[in-house]
């Protein structure tokens, strides 16, 4: 994570130093009167879009001038916070809730002294944010303008439903309510894209885990092709994925290595005992057994890269390699 750290007077720049030593485990960029190498719209620009953290010290209206041109989403917008010189007051006042800027400006008021300015109504009201929620275990916000009427239910004190295809070892309020699929709105929590509710919030958790297989010098962006035909047929959101296996005598093959480089991942790479261990039901080959010393590669992997889990898609075949998933078990 990045921190901005912006300030124009002598006594904001005593305050940014104070700031920037709260975030000493990230890395921390600081605009100061003292020492200014770009103007203030270069700096902005640059922390928008770079950064995960924005904090101004000073007027409210500077900082909201300054990321005005910018703002695009509360999906992707960073956390952009305002301090005053003094460190009276600290405010919010972008992506509150999935940039973390609620729960950052309450970090550094606790650390200054400052009153917090929270304006956020399920903050003020003390009613579970589910968008909060998302972001502590790591979903994907699929459809964030659902978001507001999941808000709006609880608000009303009205309840909402919870359908999950992994195990949520966590208490919820009370008017979140499990299984019930009758209520006007609720929340999905599945690596598949389905609409249970009127206005279904959809949070993708990372649960599938992939196991490849190719052959020797297979096209380099076969298992790409393959994993987005099977995505897209399977209505699987490709966030979802949280891992790919492949047999270790594989593990420097281009396809493979072209899938992890797109996936942002390194590949788990298994050998013939750990595959041959995996109990289940697999697509049997013999020739595949003969070459890599056991009968299925890919359905293997999979469930083994997803925590020994169900597995969902058996063996799909490409140009010269091999894709199945399984969904994790266990809790978030």
């Amino acid at each position: 994570m990045r921190v901005y750290i912006i300030s124009f007077t002598d006594k904001g720049d005593l305050l940014n130093k104070k700031i920037s030593d709260l975030f000493f485990n990230y890395e921390v960029l600081s605009y100061t009167k003292k020492k200014r190498t770009e103007t203030l719209s270069e700096f902005t620009q640059k922390a928008f879009f770079d950064g995960n953290v924005i904090i101004f010290i000073g007027a409210a209206g500077i900082a909201v001038r300054a990321i005005s041109g910018y703002i695009k989403s509360k999906a992707t917008d960073p956390a952009v916070v305002v301090c005053d010189e003094l460190g009276k007051y600290t405010i919010p006042i972008l992506s509150g809730h999935m940039g973390g800027a609620n729960r950052i400006t309450e970090k550094i008021s606790k650390s200054i002294g400052s009153i917090p300015i929270i304006t956020t109504a399920t903050d003020i009201n003390g009613v579970w944010a589910v968008d909060c929620w998302a972001v502590d275990n790591n979903f994907k916000i699929y459809n964030n303008e659902n978001i507001k009427y999941i808000s709006s239910h609880l608000l009303k004190g009205e309840n909402v439903g919870i359908v999950s295809d992994i195990f949520i070892d966590e208490k919820l309020p009370e008017n979140v309510v499990f299984g019930n699929t009758d209520t006007e709105c609720g929340i999905v929590v599945s690596p598949y894209i389905k609409k249970v509710y009127k206005h279904t919030l959809n949070l993708i958790p990372k649960c599938m885990g992939i196991g490849v297989g190719s052959r020797k010098n297979a096209d380099e962006n076969a298992l790409i092709r393959l994993l987005k035909n099977i995505l897209t047929e399977n209505n699987i959101d490709e966030y979802a994925v949280c891992g790919v296996g492949t047999i270790d005598i594989k593990k420097n093959e281009k396809s493979v290595l072209k899938l992890c480089e797109y996936l942002k991942t390194e590949p788990k790479c298994f050998s013939v005992q750990e595959l041959n261990s995996v109990e289940g039901d697999f697509s049997s080959s013999d020739f595949v057994e003969t070459v890599t010393g056991t009968d299925n590669v890919c359905e293997r992997c999979a469930v083994l890269i997803s925590g020994c889990g169900n597995l969902k898609i058996k063996k799909s075949i490409g140009d010269g390699v091999t894709l199945a998933v399984a969904l994790r078990r266990g809790g978030m």
